[in-house]
C-alpha cells in the first residue's frame, strides 16, 4: 500500500470500523460481548499520575504477542515521550469499562485510533492546565520501526528474573489448593465415576477435604499445599466406566461419508458436472493447544462492608469480562460484586476464551468458605481443555484448455469452533447449526478467481470438546486449498507459482481478500528471494523440495 497512514488523517476520518468474527447465540447466557472501543472507553486507559509519569491500563492481555509494548509505543509517540515514561499494565474488570476480549489478532487495528485520540486528547488537557505536553509524533512513525530506540519491553524483566506475573504466582493468606480428578471422556457420553480410595486420600499429610459437587466434572480433592495434592491424586485410584460408545472423532468427520449422504449444513455455489484434473482428499487431525503455561485461577469469596458477597477471581484469560459473566451467572452475584484480577498468560491464541478452570476453583472456595487455588497439571490440559476439531476435505478441480481453472469444489467435514462444544450442549449447537460456524469455514474461500466454484460444509459435533485453535479454519482449509492448487498446476504442466498469479490477476476482492494485487505482489517477491539463495543439497534418502502456497484469512 503507498497511501501513508498518518494520525491526522485517522483522526479526521473518525476512525476505523471494524466487523466482528465471533458471534454468540440469543440462546446461550451468557456470551462473549465483542463491544467497539470508543473514545470514552480509551480515556479510561491513559493517565497521568501527579509525579509525571504516564500510565496505560492495556486494553489487551499479554500471551507473549507483546501487546503491552505495541501499545506503549503507541501512547508514547502520540504522548511524545519516551516509552520508559509509560508504565503499562493488565487491567482487571475493576480497572477499566468492558472491551474486547483478545481474540483475532486485531489489537493494534482496533485500538490504534481510539488509543491515539486518548492520548491527544490527555496532551490538550495538560495544556489547559498549564503543563506544556511535548510535540505531538506522527502515528507514520510507526512504520519506521529502525529509527525507534531499543528498549526493554513490559514484563521482560520479570520474565527472565521470575518476578510475579502469572495466575501461579498468586498466594493469598489462609489459602488452600485443590485438584479435581478428571474423567477421561467428557461427561455427555454418559461416563460414570465407579469410586475412589477415599481412606488412602484422607490418610496423606496436607489431607483437607474431598467433595463431590455440582459443576465439576469429578471429585475435588482439597489440600494445605500443592505437593499433598500429587500424593491425593496418586492414592484416589480413581475408577471410571467407561460409556458405551465412545466414536472416533476422525471417522465422525469422513468427508467421503458426507458426500455419499449428499447433505451439508451449509452449500454455496455450483459447479458443472464431468470429469476432474483433479480429485484431492485431505484428512487434518485434531490438536490441542499445549500452552507453556498449563492454566491456573485462585478464587476468594469475601463479604463487603456493607454486608454483601463478593468475589475476587485471579486467573488469566482472554476475556475477564466474559469471565466475570460466568461467575455472576454460577454464583447469582451482580457483576459489581465480582473482580477478575486477569494475569499474564503463558499461551493463549484462543484456549483461553471458555471459563473452565475459573469456574472449577470459584465452586471449590465457596465451598470450603477459603481462598482456593487450582492448578491445573499438563494431563488436566490435554483432558480438561478443548481442541482444534479434525477435519476432511475433498477438494475437486477442473482445469480447462485456457490453463485455468473452470470448476472448483471444496467440501469440508469438521465440527464446531465458534460454536464450541466446550460450552455448549448438543442442543444448542443444533440450533445455531442454521447460520452454520464462521470459525470453522474460516479460509474455505479461496483467494483466486475460478469460473464456478462451490463451498460445503459439514458440522458434526464430535466426543471431543473443540473450540479456536490458532486461527480457526483457517489453518486446515489453506492447507487443502494450497495443496489442491499445487496438484492442479502439475497436472496442468504450469509453474505453480506462474498458475497461482494467473488466478490472482482477475480475482474480485472481498471480505476473504481485500486486496488481490497485494497477495499477488507478496507471492512474487517471495517467489523471487527464493529464487536466490539455492536449494539445499538432499542427503542420501533424503527429498528436498520447495513449495510456494500463499494464503490469506480475514481479508
Amino acid at each position: 500500500m503507498s497511501t501513508m497512514l498518518t494520525r491526522r488523517a485517522l483522526l479526521a476520518a473518525g476512525g476505523i470500523t471494524v466487523g466482528f468474527g465471533l458471534g454468540g447465540c440469543s440462546l446461550i447466557p451468557p456470551i462473549p460481548k465483542r463491544p467497539t472501543p470508543t473514545l470514552d472507553d480509551a480515556l479510561g486507559w491513559i493517565h497521568r499520575t501527579p509525579e509525571g509519569r504516564f500510565v496505560l491500563w492495556c486494553p489487551r492481555v499479554e500471551m507473549g504477542q507483546n501487546v503491552l509494548g505495541g501499545l506503549r509505543r503507541i501512547a508514547a509517540l502520540e504522548l511524545g515521550v519516551g516509552e520508559e515514561a509509560v508504565d503499562v499494565r493488565i487491567p482487571g474488570t475493576g480497572d477499566i469499562g468492558r472491551v474486547k476480549g483478545t481474540v483475532g489478532s486485531d489489537s493494534v487495528r482496533e485500538l490504534l485510533v481510539p488509543l491515539a485520540t486518548a492520548c491527544a486528547r490527555l496532551s490538550d488537557e495538560m495544556k489547559a492546565r498549564g503543563v506544556e505536553p511535548p510535540p505531538l509524533r506522527a502515528i507514520s512513525a510507526l512504520r519506521q520501526p529502525a529509527s525507534l530506540p531499543h528498549v526493554v519491553q513490559p514484563q521482560h524483566h520479570a520474565l527472565v528474573t521470575g518476578a510475579p506475573v502469572f495466575a501461579a504466582d498468586v498466594r493469598l493468606p489462609g489459602m488452600l489448593h485443590a485438584t479435581v480428578l478428571r474423567p477421561p471422556w467428557r461427561q455427555e457420553l454418559g461416563v460414570e465415576l465407579v469410586g475412589w480410595n477415599r481412606e488412602a486420600v484422607q490418610a496423606v499429610p496436607g489431607f483437607v477435604a474431598q467433595l463431590s459437587l455440582p459443576g465439576i466434572d469429578g471429585p475435588l480433592l482439597v489440600g494445605q499445599h500443592p505437593q499433598a495434592l500429587f500424593a491425593m491424586r496418586a492414592a484416589a485410584a480413581v475408577r471410571w466406566k467407561k460409556p458405551a460408545r465412545t466414536a472416533d472423532p476422525e471417522r465422525m468427520v469422513d468427508i467421503d461419508a458426507v458426500l455419499a449422504k449428499g447433505r451439508f449444513t451449509k452449500d454455496s455455489g455450483q459447479v458443472q458436472d464431468g470429469p476432474w484434473t483433479v480429485d484431492l482428499r485431505l484428512d487434518v487431525p485434531m490438536a490441542a493447544h499445549a500452552a507453556i503455561e498449563p492454566r491456573c485461577a485462585v478464587a476468594r469469596f469475601g463479604i463487603a462492608a456493607d454486608g454483601q458477597e463478593t468475589l475476587d477471581l485471579w486467573c488469566g484469560t482472554q476475556d475477564p469480562f466474559f469471565m466475570r459473566d460466568v461467575m455472576a451467572r454460577d454464583h447469582g452475584l451482580p457483576v459489581e460484586r465480582i473482580t477478575v484480577h486477569n494475569q499474564r498468560l503463558g499461551g493463549g491464541f484462543g484456549g483461553r476464551t471458555v471459563a473452565l478452570i475459573e469456574r472449577e476453583a470459584a465452586y471449590a472456595a465457596r465451598a470450603m468458605k477459603a481462598p482456593v487455588k487450582l492448578q491445573w497439571t499438563r494431563e488436566d490440559e490435554f483432558t480438561g481443555g478443548f481442541h482444534r476439531p479434525p477435519s476432511s476435505h475433498r477438494v475437486k478441480v477442473r482445469v480447462g484448455e485456457d490453463g485455468l481453472v473452470s470448476d472448483w469444489w471444496h467440501a469440508l467435514s469438521s465440527s464446531h469452533v465458534i460454536f464450541t462444544s466446550a460450552g455448549m450442549p448438543p442442543w444448542m449447537q443444533t440450533v445455531t447449526d442454521f447460520v452454520g460456524d464462521a470459525g470453522t469455514a474460516r479460509g474455505q474461500h479461496a483467494p483466486y478467481a475460478f469460473t464456478r466454484q462451490r463451498r460445503s460444509m459439514q458440522l458434526t459435533r464430535v466426543p471431543l470438546a473443540t473450540g479456536p485453535w490458532r486461527g480457526l479454519g483457517a489453518g486446515p482449509n489453506v492447507l487443502a486449498i494450497e495443496a489442491a492448487m499445487d496438484a492442479a498446476a502439475r497436472a496442468s504442466r504450469q509453474d505453480p507459482v506462474a498458475f497461482r498469479l494467473r488466478h490472482l490477476a482477475n480475482a474480485p476482492a472481498g471480505e476473504h481478500l481485500a486486496d488481490p494485487a497485494r497477495l499477488a505482489v507478496v507471492l512474487q517477491r517471495a517467489a523471487d528471494r527464493a529464487k536466490r539463495d539455492a536449494p539445499r543439497i538432499a542427503s542420501a534418502g533424503e527429498r528436498v523440495g520447495r513449495g510456494s502456497p500463499a494464503g490469506c484469512t480475514r481479508g
